[in-house]
């Protein structure tokens, strides 16, 4: 970088010192004389106060907070990979209050001019008819959705809008990119702004920055407003933890107070939309629909995908309110419309165009095609549309010059073919705006996005957003580093008092102790961690129980690695695909090889390392359902860590992860609120734990010729229950008593008594426990197990002399208990009764 002639050099010992903007190159903090501008002064102020080892460290807790809150957490990715996706820069962008104004007013016009457009391409379609629109740019455009034409919202198709914009190095501001599909990420920008206010909050205060919360507020009023009922449902569609924008969708729908569902959640029954639960269908007023629209209806829109139920069209035909932004709407992000924009905007408006975008032609235009080709290698060429909702995710488009001649020639043929699906950019650059490094802040390459929302009295823009360094070769918001940064804007007024909507006003506060409509496929994914978090609790016991009699001293009893083969090979023998060592192995080989099966080998799939990774995928699917503190602890399980792990290091990592699983347990049990959800996660720990205690065992005494304490004490150990059998007994461990304990006893949280017990005292409260006078098929099938299991007698079970009861009793559970498990997911997590429930009560009451 070169120093400007005219810039003047800071002290040697300021926060600037080393730092030297691009000659040439607009800079936010410096003007062209090497000034400091003004509305930068108090923060920079308040950050030299604040010392070098202080802003490193306040860097360091802000990255630590994202890390902690799960900030484009992708559950799908490499779990080796350490990389944290997404960064926050502690120094933000400040926008001045002049400066704002103007942009805001721009902001407002091209969300309005948009919502013109959309309201004539899906009705009259007057601009293609008066050629004003090319009607192949249209027509060409996958987000093009024919089936919609027609639908007609009473109030703007487009609900949300968000525009990438940047200031090039002439200091001109140009928009690069609009988003028109989904709220397109603005749910990143709050969580940035909230953690970065926990962090350098009283940097905020000096900078008297326009606060987020009134925005918000005017947003959620509108959407109750568009619903036009006092009290709605409003769904917030996501495509699920797979979408790289799902923590956007999962926090902002919290902090909206709106439902997160998925596709699969919903079923439309006779045109109206209906919500899925546990109680039956729930009318739903009003969707954010946060997927792709083609996506959103697999009968009348693309069949390859499930993103939205089936007949979600026909429901928005019979109420064209119903979605926002409405199906559709992804046609006006087409980057071919910039060069029609200042005509439309004055033919829609009746006003010049304020923002223009970037310089760009549409090569579907046969005039503009061969105008770019004369001299391709000053453009970039890019496709007219491309889904960037994700900030950071564009792509930053092909450059003839960095080609080789083979695909240079490619692509001037895909030009020839496919134009009307590109554009040619000519880049124009990037402002700068200074970043926090190792020695002081030094100058980065920015854009910024923006995101607006139809309000009650109009459109709105939030007074912030995202910015994020950019790579400088790029025409779009490409930033692979994931350096983002918060957007303030500085208020020339005194603001207002800060008022979150998770702090709602007093007056509208009352007592609700009502549960919340229970997703169906939420009851599931909590159901199978509780299944999970068990299942791996038991494996890492018996890794651990057999890893120590392996490092029993020399000439000790043989009983104890014995023992501990016959308890790991039930657990290997569930993969069918795994043939166990023969009775001419030792024990001490065998055990050596199945300790590496279950702790080593990722493909196994009954390994811990393929239980864990399901652990984390189940627990990703309910981010928004755990505290902060239950997700932390269950994240520090590493499966990654367990490939090639030494035994000694595999010893102190099963202890660590198994008070992890305590602790997640703790945290569960004593936070969670006692509703259906707590029910479901806690059922499936309790079926998992009866099954994983009956399968022990059976394979310990019943299958066994002879057994001595070796597996009493095995036992015991499994089943966390020794030192509750020491303080009874004062004697060694002895069948019958062991089985008293670990079976019959309903004190025993370990026992299996306790774990049916607790199973039918959750079935029995859940809304379809009963039907009519008859009980359903799960509670037929736990009072069965669980009466078998008080009719029994410890003594009779420890009889192994002719019909053993005790093999009955445990050949019941294994068969039952699966069967149970079935019966719970056919009920309540794959509801085929189409009903919907309190219908009545949600229609407008007759004249």
């Amino acid at each position: 970088m070169t120093m400007s002639a005219q810039q003047a050099l800071p002290p040697s010992g300021s926060l600037l010192a080393g730092y030297r903007p691009i000659a040439g190159v607009r800079d936010e903090l410096l003007d062209e004389h090497g000034r400091l501008r003004d509305h930068w002064a108090d923060v920079l102020e308040a950050l030299e106060g604040l010392g070098d080892h202080e802003r490193h460290q306040r860097s360091d807790r802000l990255n630590h907070r994202v890390r902690e809150l799960g900030i484009a957490n992708d559950i799908y990715a490499d779990p080796s990979n350490t990389e944290q996706p997404w960064h926050l820069d502690l120094i933000p962008l400040i926008i001045s209050p002049a400066e704002w104004r103007w942009l805001e007013a721009a902001m407002i016009q091209r969300a309005r001019l948009m919502d013109e457009i959309l309201k004539d391409v899906y009705g009259e379609q007057n601009l293609m008819r008066r050629n004003l629109l090319p009607p192949s740019l249209v027509f060409s455009d996958p987000a093009f959705l024919r089936p919609c034409v027609g639908i007609k919202p009473t109030g703007s198709p487009l609900q949300f809008y968000a525009a990438d914009i940047a200031r090039g190095a002439d200091g001109m501001w140009r928009i690069i990119d609009s988003h028109a599909e989904t709220m397109a990420g603005i749910g990143f920008a709050l969580a940035n702004r909230v953690v970065l206010t926990q962090v350098a909050g009283d940097l905020s205060k000096t900078a008297n920055i326009m606060r987020l919360s009134s925005f918000f507020s005017d947003m959620q009023a509108s959407l109750f407003a568009r619903s036009e009922r006092p009290d709605p449902r409003i769904a917030l569609l996501t495509s699920g933890p797979t979408n790289s924008d799902y923590f956007s969708h999962a926090y902002i729908a919290r902090y909206l107070g709106c439902l997160l569902v998925e596709g699969g959640d919903l079923s439309v029954v006779n045109e109206r939309l209906y919500l899925k639960t546990l109680e039956g269908l729930k009318a739903i007023d009003q969707v954010v629909r946060c997927t792709e629209a083609a996506s959103s209806d697999p009968l009348e829109l693309n069949p390859s995908y499930f993103g939205g139920p089936v007949g979600l069209v026909q429901a928005a035909q019979y109420n064209p309110d119903l979605i926002v932004n409405a199906l559709g709407s992804a046609i006006v992000e087409n980057r071919g419309l910039s060069g029609y924009l200042p005509r439309l905007c004055q033919e829609l408006l009746g006003e010049p165009l304020t923002l223009g975008d970037a310089p760009r032609y549409w090569l579907g235009d046969a005039e503009a095609r061969e105008q770019v080709l004369r001299n391709p290698d000053k453009w970039i060429f890019r496709a007219a549309h491309e889904g960037t909702g994700r900030p950071g995710r564009a792509t930053a488009g092909r450059i003839l010059s960095a080609l080789d001649s083979g695909t240079t020639e490619s692509l001037r043929t895909e030009v020839e073919l496919f134009g009307q699906s590109m554009v040619a950019e000519a880049p124009v650059g990037f402002a700068t705006t200074p970043s926090l490094g190792e020695n002081g802040l030094h100058p980065v390459p920015y854009a910024v996005r923006i995101f607006v929302s139809a309000t009650e009295d109009g459109y709105r823009v939030m007074p912030g957003g995202i910015a994020m360094t950019v790579e400088t070769q790029s025409v779009a918001l490409s930033a692979p580093s994931a350096l983002t940064r918060d957007v303030w804007i500085s208020s020339d007024t005194r603001s207002r008092p800060h008022t979150s909507l998770w702090r709602p006003a007093i007056e509208t506060a009352t007592v609700d102790r009502s549960q919340r409509a229970l997703q169906s496929r939420v009851a599931d994914n909590l159901f199978w961690l509780g299944r999970y978090a068990e299942r791996t609790d038991w494996i890492m016991r018996a890794l651990r129980s057999a890893l120590e009699r392996l490092d029993q001293d020399v000439g000790a009893s043989p009983d104890g690695p014995r023992a501990a083969r016959r308890c790991l090979s039930s657990l290997i023998a569930r993969d069918s695909d795994v043939d166990l060592p023969g009775p001419e192995v030792s024990d001490i080989d065998a055990l050596n090889w199945m300790i590496g099966q279950l702790l080593c080998n990722d493909t196994h799939v009954c390994g811990l390392i393929q239980t864990v990774e399901a652990l984390h995928r189940t627990l990703g699917h309910i981010r928004d359902r755990l505290s902060l503190e239950a997700w932390r602890t269950l994240r520090r399980l590493r499966a990654a860590d367990l490939r090639g792990v030494a035994r000694i290091d595999a010893l102190e990592w099963l202890e660590d992860g198994l008070t992890s699983i305590a602790a997640f347990n703790g945290l569960v049990h004593e936070n969670m609120t006692r509703n259906f959800g707590w029910a479901f996660l806690d059922m499936g720990r309790r079926l998992e734990r009866a099954y994983n205690l009956s399968e022990a065992i059976d394979a310990l005494i019943v299958k066994s010729e002879e057994h001595s304490s070796a597996e009493l004490v095995l036992l015991l150990e499994l089943g966390d229950s020794f030192m509750t059998y020491r303080s009874r007994y004062r004697l060694e461990p002895m069948l019958h008593l062991v089985l008293d304990l670990l079976c019959l006893d309903e004190a025993n949280p370990r026992s299996i008594a306790f774990q049916l017990a607790a199973i039918s005292n959750h079935l029995e409260h859940l809304p379809k426990g009963r039907l009519g006078n008859t009980l359903s098929e799960e509670r037929r099938l736990v009072l069965g197990l669980r009466t078998s299991v008080q009719l029994a007698q410890a003594e009779l079970l420890a009889d192994k002399s002719g019909d053993s009861q005790l093999r009955d009793v445990l050949t019941e559970q294994m068969d039952k208990l699966p069967r149970l498990s079935d019966a719970i997911m056919r009920s309540y997590f794959n509801p085929s009764d189409e009903r919907p429930s309190r219908v009545f009560t949600r229609l407008e009451p007759t004249q």
